[in-house]
């Protein structure tokens, strides 16, 4: 099968919102089907089956510039699907109409209803125009991907004869190549050789202050001097400058957000992950897939979105403060055996559903 696949965003394991995309293009050309990208840059490994058809030579491609080539190949080439992610729906959607040409809708939001996000101010002013042109979408969509239950439901809500078929999210451990670990190396930024290892993972918007994220550290290198922490998604100066005032600098390293290699190394050699949610995030965000495929006890922060996959078997559920924070760490840290079981429910999980 032919597929155009449109993303307005890149696909990229190391972007938000690309790790998805990424993850359903490697899946359709594994599964022997040709793929034509259409999005502002790809960081995917070449595959036979994937060509990206806009070079990333010149920088991040305009909506414009993506539009013009959509045009130019679906008027010379032959697909079989277009398959449009987000808001290039509402462009794939016409594009569809006009050259007739099957559309899967791959959703990361509803722009209508109660719940929805419209992708500018007209949504505002015109709401109830644009959810009939949202419905008109969902009905002509062949197939509609959704990644939870709430999302599936929300679309469901606004056209309830939407072909809605749900796709979890997949852990990006796959997607990334394979390298050695240098373990060495990336544990000689610690004071010394640590004996218990956390990977905490700060999501884009998370509420918990980073002086009582870091003061829950403080709280478990009193207890456990040989602790040592790897923080992701925290705002880099800020959080080193804070570590000193703290005096557990030798105990922290502070990630990068742009080299998910480094991550998925010190996730694979913890002993315990903790998961800092998004403040009001109505939908689960995909991390929370590698942190439990990783094989490591997932210490989370309560949140509802994501009550379907974390669960009292599969995660130490804490409360957005440090005591208690510190204390599901602590738990894990030192009840081996409850531990082996949550991590491995973590994973069953993942694999049940992937």
């Amino acid at each position: 099968m032919n597929i155009l696949f449109i993303s307005y965003t890149a696909i990229s394991v190391s972007e938000k919102g690309g790790a998805r995309s990424a993850g359903m293009v490697r899946a359709l050309a594994d599964a022997g089907h040709q793929i034509d990208l259409v999005a502002p840059s790809s960081d995917l490994p070449d595959h036979p089956y994937i060509r990206l058809l806009i070079s990333e030579k010149g920088g991040p491609s305009r909506r414009g510039m993506l539009w013009l080539e959509c045009l130019r190949v679906t008027s010379r080439g032959s697909y079989d699907v277009i398959h449009a992610v987000d808001e290039s729906i509402f462009f794939a959607a016409r594009l569809c109409r006009w050259s007739k040409i099957k559309l899967v809708y791959d959703a990361s939001r509803c722009f209508g209803g109660k719940a929805g996000s419209g992708p500018t101010g007209l949504w505002k002013l015109f709401p109830g125009y644009f959810q009939k042109m949202e419905v008109r979408i969902l009905d002509q969509a062949s197939r509609v991907l959704s990644f939870c239950t709430v999302l599936t439901n929300d679309l469901k809500g606004i056209d309830q004869g939407a072909e809605v078929v749900q796709l979890e999210d997949i852990p990006i451990q796959p997607l990334c190549e394979r390298q050695e670990t240098d373990r060495a190396a990336l544990l000689a930024g610690f004071g010394k050789r640590p004996e218990s290892i956390v990977v905490c993972s700060a999501l884009p918007g998370y509420t918990v202050g980073l002086r009582n994220l870091l003061m829950a550290a403080r709280k478990v290198i009193d207890v456990v001097p040989s602790a040592a922490f790897f923080f992701n998604g925290t705002r880099h100066e800020p959080a080193v400058k804070m570590a000193a005032s703290l005096d557990i600098s030798d105990h922290c390293i502070f990630l990068s957000p742009d080299e998910p290699e480094t991550f998925l190394s010190a996730l694979g050699m913890a002993d315990a992950s903790l998961l800092i949610p998004e403040g009001g995030a109505r939908y689960l965000h995909p991390q929370v897939y590698t942190l439990l495929h990783a094989g490591a006890p997932l210490v989370a922060i309560h949140d509802r979105a994501y009550d379907e996959v974390l669960t009292e078997k599969t995660s130490v559920r804490v409360l957005p403060n440090s005591d208690s924070i510190a204390e599901g760490l602590l738990r894990v840290i030192q009840e081996p055996l409850f531990s082996l079981a949550v991590a491995h429910e973590g994973q069953q999980l993942v694999a049940d559903r992937h």
